[in-house]
């Protein structure tokens, strides 16, 4: 766990980096607070990855924002470890006031419930949803050795070399292994998985050629892409990517329904009262349509996406019902 502090002051002049919000720990055993004058003291953000990366960079960013809005210091509290589950329980047995929240994730809450057999909480049942922050698109890349330069391309290359070709992820369940499933479910593709310990290895071995494709959120792969050393061969998403806008999705290569990615939003236990929901919830819309805020995401390949509390738990239920069933026909596991 990790946890830094700045003032309101220091947020505004560091707002380039976005690096830190933090305040010391919230004393526990809190009043519940009302609606009324809310809020009253720091809001406390978990973060249920390390500092650094999408979740990091997205928490730490709308954040800022939202906190000057509010009025309030907002806590980002870095809780990494079991692909989220310590953090989401933490928040899930926390108390309904509004103080606690968790950024809410396609690992958290779109994939981990149908991934795990046993959960120490209820993906809807043990949380209020307030809204979705932002989506990053996935991408499908290959290593420049790999003889395909479109999707049809690859599968044609793959079913003529049955289980020769190997796509990597960063780690068995995680998004990125699924968007392969996915893919590979969908196209015929007889591509085989190879788990890492993050997207930076697996990311080093596609470039070095030890593995022949991957399927990531652009953030992992558009360093190596732009440089040269891998070659993207379609957004895995419903759009085109803003940062490369002449790359078609898969839909437009020809395999509709291979969509996934990376996204993020704002949740906090059940019973938060609909007040408080509504206020939050009304602060991320008004921060992602700030300018400044949709370019630092642009400059990621994410796209500002928010929904209202509704939306977002019905966007919930329906990332579960998408992944439950590439878990099931793949066999996917946790590490």
């Amino acid at each position: 766990m990790q946890i830094a502090s700045w003032t309101v002051s220091e947020r505004t002049k560091t707002f380039v980096l976005a690096s830190s919000l933090l305040a010391a720990m919230l004393p526990t055993g809190a009043s519940a607070a009302t609606a009324d004058g809310y809020p009253q003291r720091p809001i406390r953000l978990v973060v249920p990855v390390p500092p650094g990366g999408a979740g990091d960079f997205t928490a730490r960013l709308a954040s800022i924002k939202i906190a000057d809005a509010l009025g309030q210091n907002i806590i980002v509290e870095n809780r990494g470890g079991a692909a989220g589950v310590i953090a989401t329980e933490f928040v899930a047995k926390g108390t309904p006031d509004g103080y606690t929240l968790l950024l809410s994730s396609s690992t958290t809450h779109g994939i981990g419930p149908v991934l795990y057999k046993k959960l120490p909480y209820d993906a809807q049942k043990d949380f209020t949803h307030i809204g979705l922050i932002a989506t990053i698109p996935g991408v499908m890349a290959v290593n420049q050795s790999v003889s395909a330069y479109s999707v049809k391309e690859f599968v044609a290359l793959a079913k003529a070399k049955p289980g020769q070709l190997l796509f990597g992820s960063s780690g068995n369940g995680a998004p990125p292994h699924l968007m392969g499933e996915l893919f590979k479910a969908t196209s015929g593709a007889p591509i085989v998985h190879v788990p890492y310990k993050g997207s930076g290895p697996a990311v080093l071995d596609l470039v070095g050629g030890q593995i022949q494709v991957m399927f990531d959120g652009l953030p992992s792969l558009l360093g190596q892409i732009k440089g040269g050393k891998l070659r993207a061969l379609a957004a895995v998403s419903a759009v085109r990517s803003n940062v490369l806008p002449d790359l078609p999705t898969m839909a437009e290569a020809g395999y509709p329904g291979v969509e996934g990615g990376l996204w993020y939003g704002v949740s906090g236990p059940a019973g938060v009262p609909p007040a408080i929901v509504e206020r939050i919830s009304k602060e991320i819309f008004a921060a992602v349509a700030l300018a400044e805020v949709k370019e630092r995401f642009a400059g990621q390949g994410a796209f500002v996406s928010p929904l209202r509390p509704r939306e977002y738990t019905e966007f919930i239920q329906k990332e579960m019902n998408k992944w439950g069933p590439v878990v099931k026909a793949s066999g996917a596991t946790i590490d």
